[in-house]
């Protein structure tokens, strides 16, 4: 009798540890977020991080992220947190990072995607006043945010060449391609990603034209236009360039 006594407490406390083990929900950094507590979730979420228990579960950094990029949204935020879209996108980066299995990342997909739109909106601004030097730190968040981003690679190689750094920009221009001849098939793609290709494709392709090599900038976009035929924007530097 004793023994089964001490088998069912056995039971019933790993059923308990068990239960305690697993992460928590965050519920109170959900409540805080619904309510519009922006400032106040954002402390909460960090205290998270800080924790050694919690500090490589996904969801703080969500809510970091998510709390940012409102505050960034917000003009009465914008002098008490200057960088805040910029720490929105650090914060979305490292929940990507420690989402192992991409619950997170599918759950919310759209959030990730257009804190991408607004990197490349913030790029094609520095492009449109010509301070290159300047696009270097963005285009590098934009790649923690998205690794595997194509047009970013060609992107940073374009602005490497406008900085004059020609050494590493074909250094650069090795990795975009390897990028590119991994791509088969962009239906899987979001618009927004469409988009940053075009974008990197373009400009590099500006680059290298601007240094007389044009022969470059017609194989590379005979081999994105595919992609692209349905970008009126696209086709028609496709036809400035290759006709």
């Amino acid at each position: 009798m004793k023994t089964k006594i001490t088998t069912l407490l056995f039971f019933v406390f790993g059923i308990f540890m068990t239960g305690t083990a697993q992460p928590p929900e965050y519920d109170d950094l959900l409540i805080l977020y619904a309510d519009g507590e922006y400032e106040k979730c954002l402390k909460d979420a960090e205290k998270y991080t800080l924790k050694d228990k919690t500090k490589k579960d996904p969801l703080p950094y969500l809510y970091l992220a998510k709390c940012n990029y409102k505050l960034s949204q917000d003009d009465q935020y914008s002098e008490k947190y200057p960088k805040a879209f910029k720490d929105g996108v650090k914060f979305a980066s490292k929940c990507i990072k420690y989402d192992v299995e991409g619950v997170v990342f599918e759950d919310e997909y759209d959030f990730f995607k257009t804190l991408k739109g607004g990197l490349i909106e913030d790029l094609k601004n520095l492009v449109a006043i010509g301070k290159y030097p300047k696009m270097l730190s963005p285009i590098s968040l934009l790649q923690r945010l998205d690794k595997e981003d194509v047009g970013s690679y060609w992107l940073k190689a374009a602005v490497l060449y406008r900085n004059q750094d020609k050494s590493s920009a074909k250094v650069v221009v090795k990795e975009a391609q390897a990028k590119l001849d991994g791509v088969t098939s962009v239906d899987s793609w979001a618009p927004i990603d469409l988009e940053s290709l075009k974008f990197g494709v373009m400009e590099y392709c500006k680059a290298v034209v601007d240094m007389n090599q044009i022969q470059k900038a017609k194989d590379l976009l005979g081999k994105v236009k595919q992609w692209l035929e349905f970008d009126d924007e696209f086709m028609s530097y496709y036809d400035e360039v290759v006709n």
